[in-house]
């Protein structure tokens, strides 16, 4: 994924949020498509829609949970062939004013049970955006070594001598 800054945004402000949450019903345009597309280095997206439900997330935070469907090309890394694929990603982020920094360092040995629930993600100001979260969550649910239906890999068998295991192989089938 590139640092490119999308040229375009959903702002949700901490104010406008009732206590009850608010849903959105996104359907992105092929502008903002062909944008998310470049970011996530794929040939194209057809169609990215989400639901999603904002919510406050303690006394100055929000909590975004929802899913997204998207009709995406990807290229096959068996064959280079671009093929389309459906793509269904769960959202479920917070954003709290004392979270964590995601591009803040840290300490490994902090991160004790990889079963606990993440912290909140750091929220500057009083918005987030809900086009940054959507690329995000496409982004972590796309594979990254896509492959076209039915595609395989046929490799050659004198591949198998290459390998740097086969010529132990050979040396202890000599001592048989």
């Amino acid at each position: 994924m590139t640092n490119e800054t999308p040229h375009f945004s959903r702002p949700v402000h901490l104010r406008e949020i009732p206590a009850t949450g608010r849903h959105f019903a996104i359907e992105m345009n092929e502008d903002e498509r062909r944008t998310v597309a470049r970011q996530l280095g794929l040939p194209n997206i057809a169609a990215l829609t989400a639901k999603l439900h904002v919510t406050p997330f303690r006394k100055d935070g929000l909590a975004v949970k929802g899913i997204i469907h998207a009709l995406i090309t990807q290229v096959c890394v068996v064959t280079a062939e671009p093929f389309e694929s459906e793509v269904e990603a769960p959202v479920d982020i917070r954003f709290s004013p004392d979270g964590l920094d995601p591009n803040a360092e840290f300490d490994l040995a902090e991160l004790n049970d990889p079963e606990a629930e993440d912290p909140p993600d750091l929220l500057t100001g009083d918005t987030i955006d809900l086009d940054a979260v959507i690329s995000e969550f496409l982004a972590l649910a796309l594979d990254p070594y896509p492959r076209k239906p039915g595609a395989s890999f046929e490799g050659d068998e004198n591949e198998a001598s290459l390998s740097p295991f086969a010529a132990l192989n050979r040396l202890k089938d000599k001592d048989s």
